[in-house]
């Protein structure tokens, strides 16, 4: 691998977490692929030949592979869909999936930030070095982080809209006369959040999102940070790759601090 280092970026670390709400976390990367304008169908000239020599690669620290239920398709027909997948070990983390135009890398509870960064940037190398650029030039057009946590509370004792104020420090609220004049109870049976701002560093969009669902059978909020970026800020390059990573990952820190600063940051961290 190139000799390329993660560039430092100023933020305040998040202290150790003993209880971690991390579910997964996933990064993403898209290319061009061809369009045939007479049959509807895409191609991805690299794939699956990619695929095969990417494993070759990393066969020795994923030796796993899988064939996902997507492979029944038609890759043509199927575009930016995972098709196959390798592991460290059979049904562990982190993995790797790979399908025509597509690329994620999945890491769950943990994780480390600095190996994860080592992987994706190990991955996005392999792509560069093995696709073929004689036949359709690579053309990176969507990078993302993303960042799902599970959040736990108790939904016969606490309003889900509260919890999701005074916790989470996101604060939704409904004109009073809209209960009154329907006779509506003030308790959500279902909550879901979702919001998108445009981001500076990296040059891309922080999506925020906050949904009412189950971690282990247990009503939780799952919340989701989510940084992409499109066409032309996606990083041409390996070395462009760098900078976004770090920049990203301050982005989605930052964010996590502030949803879960005070009592939430204090049960994770076991205080």
């Amino acid at each position: 691998m190139s000799n390329l280092k993660p560039e430092k970026s100023k933020k305040t670390e998040t202290p150790l977490l003993l209880h971690p709400p991390i579910l997964e976390v996933i990064f993403e990367l898209r290319w061009e692929i061809q369009a045939d304008e007479q049959n509807s169908r895409m191609r991805d000239p690299s794939y699956p030949m990619m695929y095969g020599r990417m494993y070759e690669r990393l066969k020795k620290d994923f030796p796993v592979v899988e064939d996902l239920p997507s492979v029944q398709a038609h890759p043509e027909a199927a575009p930016y869909v995972p098709r196959h997948r390798m592991r460290k070990e059979r049904n562990g983390y982190p993995l790797i999936q790979v399908g025509p135009g597509i690329v994620t890398i999945n890491d769950a509870k943990g994780y480390s930030w600095t190996k994860f960064q080592a992987l994706i940037l190990r991955v996005v190398e392999s792509i560069i070095d093995l696709y073929p650029s004689n036949e359709l030039p690579l053309n990176f057009i969507k990078s993302e982080m993303r960042y799902v946590n599970g959040i736990r509370f108790d939904m016969a004792r606490e309003n889900p809209l509260a919890f999701l104020a005074e916790k989470l420090h996101m604060k939704v609220e409904l004109d009073p006369e809209l209960f009154a004049v329907n006779g509506l109870h003030e308790r959500p049976n279902a909550v879901g959040l979702n919001l998108a701002y445009a981001l500076e560093k990296p040059m891309a969009n922080l999506a925020i999102s906050a949904n009412l669902g189950q971690v282990e059978g247990k009503p939780a909020f799952i919340q989701q940070t989510l940084i992409h970026s499109f066409g032309e800020m996606v990083p041409a390059d390996l070395e462009g790759f760098v900078p976004w990573l770090a920049e990203a990952h301050v982005a989605a820190e930052n964010s996590f601090q502030v949803f879960c600063k005070g009592e939430l940051m204090e049960k994770f961290a076991g205080v």
